[in-house]
């Protein structure tokens, strides 16, 4: 009887389609839906919102300045028109980076005066503190490990 062998092909690794992600957010922006934003930072460690609405299941966008504030100001106005944000323009965390990108927008909108809701802390699993921010487009929902420093900052703003 003959061995068998299993090849394996060398397969090239395919970049993520930003550009694609990019489209799909504008044609949820120009059917006027409500977004549903999570910032976090994936394995590559590029800054990214996830986004779903009611007629499109959730994907990743990478995101640089431009994209950001594009997606801000639909949130905050309803304005679907990107002014040319170049999404393949994006930049990874450099390694020695505090890369919780989750935790900076989250005390971004704190310092910023933007009212978040809290759940009860008695209501969520122990190890972690979720808000809300509510826009007119949307939300953005945050899902934070519940960290001394955290729960310190969050009593220091008299939030909790």
């Amino acid at each position: 009887m003959a061995t068998l062998n299993i090849t394996f092909e060398n397969k090239e690794v395919k970049n993520y389609d930003n550009n694609g992600a990019h489209e799909a957010a504008k044609l949820i922006m120009k059917k006027y839906e409500n977004l549903s934003v999570k910032f976090k930072t994936d394995k590559d460690n590029y800054p990214y919102a996830w986004l779903e609405s009611k007629s499109m299941a959730g994907f990743k966008l990478r995101l640089n300045q431009a994209e950001l504030s594009w997606i801000m100001k639909y949130l905050k106005e309803g304005e679907a028109e990107d002014f040319g944000t170049k999404p393949e323009e994006v930049e990874a965390y450099k390694e020695e980076e505090d890369n919780d990108f989750q935790l900076l927008m989250f005390k971004q909108l704190i310092e910023s005066g933007k009212v978040l809701q809290f759940i009860p802390t008695f209501r969520e699993t122990t190890g972690y503190i979720s808000a809300t921010s509510s826009y007119m487009k949307g939300k953005i929902f945050f899902r934070l490990e519940r960290t001394e420093d955290l729960v310190e900052y969050l009593q220091e703003k008299e939030l909790i």
